[in-house]
């Protein structure tokens, strides 16, 4: 028991906060709760002042085994996933066999592995009524659904166009199997269809179908590498880190980004180089080490000041949006405020970004004003200004009702987390009972 409140419901409900003040109140001391778990004592911090959740598989296993707890109390296996692990789509899960991540690193330098062959192959199966010879205008036609889908899925979610996008693959990578009008067309549209492959991992990502997202990407990365296209290979490692941090693996989301900044470097494309150093800011800002948030930011701005638009690729088109920057920074700044030594200085900064975005923000790019309303109010918690939070939070909650993004819903359930403070505070609450239905529903 804990307060009153049995500690196998706390397990269920995965609430890591209250089992570690249950161990803080019988002797365990922060370095202990950090060694057993094999999370940083800032981290630990963080998570029994109830500034961050625990929602990856990895961290609940090892907190599971290092405690002497039954995984099946956190509700997770008696066993660690297996390389059949599927997704909510029944696809397989690359993330899940072991490693995935050094297959990755593999293709970043080099051929693609052979163990990654297979997440574009399983596509020909499904493909059907394809023409036996692909013409330039094919690839045009792949292009044209590659930005419409890219569109609808920055204006209004994943959940808009990812069966779609997902049936249109099935169809366009039976065309791999056909003849070629030349080398050319072969190549332009090998490098359609991974760019195509990218949409379709996106919106499954958010959605929050993370296996089906890494599948999706995967098979993006083969393809690009088989025609050695060095910008879309970045795009995908930048989109599979991605997945990774929004799960909360800080350390394997830098890893993925970093192998495709080598990448990125190695192509020449700034853009895609400034959206690396970005994300990795951060990843570096979830592992709370501000001095490497500064310079990532920095450098990305830096990079973006020479960036020749003409050719920047289609993927990374969105990070040349006056508001991108600022938008990542204000998540940025935010995520770095919720590690109490860092929350005075960056709170402040992380409101500034977030409102600077979500007013720059044009038609088209509606998800991230949404995701730009969210961090407006998360800095508010932060910065300790409940009244701001809770008028911000009822914004945030408006705009999410409007986007299929399970993204959304769960940016909403962090600010949630970081709001208990102010439970009692009647707009905060108001505001926390709308996004709790909003989850529910």
């Amino acid at each position: 028991m804990h307060q009153g409140r049995p500690l196998r419901d706390c397990l269920a409900e995965q609430d890591i906060r209250t089992l570690f003040l249950f161990l803080r109140h019988r002797g365990y001391s922060r370095s202990a709760l950090a060694a057993a778990s094999g999370l940083s004592e800032t981290r630990v911090r963080s998570i029994s002042q109830g500034k961050q959740l625990v929602t990856s598989y990895d961290v609940l296993v090892r907190i599971a085994d290092g405690f002497g707890i039954e995984r099946g109390l956190l509700g997770v296996a008696s066993h660690a996933p297996s390389s059949e692990t599927t997704s909510d789509g029944g696809l397989r899960d690359p993330g899940a066999v072991p490693g995935f991540v050094g297959s990755l690193a593999a293709l970043a330098v080099g051929p693609v592995p052979a163990e990654l062959n297979g997440y574009v192959e399983a596509k020909h199966r499904d493909a059907s009524s394809v023409p036996s010879r692909v013409t330039a205008a094919h690839v045009d036609l792949v292009r044209a659904v590659r930005d419409e889908h890219r569109q609808i899925d920055a204006t209004h979610g994943g959940g808009s166009c990812r069966d779609s996008a997902v049936s249109y693959l099935a169809f366009a990578s039976g065309m791999l199997a056909s003849r070629f009008e030349t080398e050319q067309t072969e190549a332009d549209f090998k490098a359609a269809l991974s760019d195509m492959y990218q949409v379709a991992g996106w919106a499954s990502h958010d959605l929050g179908d993370h296996g089906a997202a890494r599948h999706y990407l995967t098979a993006g990365l083969v393809l690009a590498r088989e025609i050695n296209e060095l910008a879309l290979i970045a795009g995908g490692f930048y989109r599979l880190g991605r997945v990774s941090i929004h799960q909360g693996r800080a350390q394997e989301a830098l890893r993925l980004w970093q192998l495709g900044q080598i990448v990125a470097q190695d192509s020449g494309n700034l853009a895609a180089v400034a959206v690396l150093h970005a994300n990795e800011a951060w990843a570096y800002a979830m592992l709370g080490a501000a001095d490497r948030v500064s310079d990532s930011l920095a450098r990305a701005q830096d990079e973006l000041g020479r960036v020749d638009q003409g050719t920047v690729p289609s993927w990374a088109r969105f990070f040349l949006a006056p508001a991108d920057l600022d938008g990542i920074s204000g998540v940025v700044y935010g995520c770095l405020a919720s590690h109490a030594e860092h929350q005075a200085r960056f709170a402040p900064r992380a409101i500034e970004h977030a409102e600077r975005s979500y007013a720059t923000r044009g038609a088209g790019e509606e998800r991230s004003r949404t995701f730009d309303a969210i961090s407006i109010a998360t800095g508010y918690i932060l910065d300790a200004q409940p009244d701001r939070a809770a008028a911000a939070g009822h914004q945030a909650v408006d705009m999410a009702l409007t986007t299929d993004s399970a993204r959304a819903a769960d940016r909403l359930r962090a600010m949630v987390s970081l709001a208990r403070p102010y439970a009692t505070h009647d707009g905060v609450s108001g505001a926390l009972e709308r996004v709790g239905a909003l989850i529910s529903s």
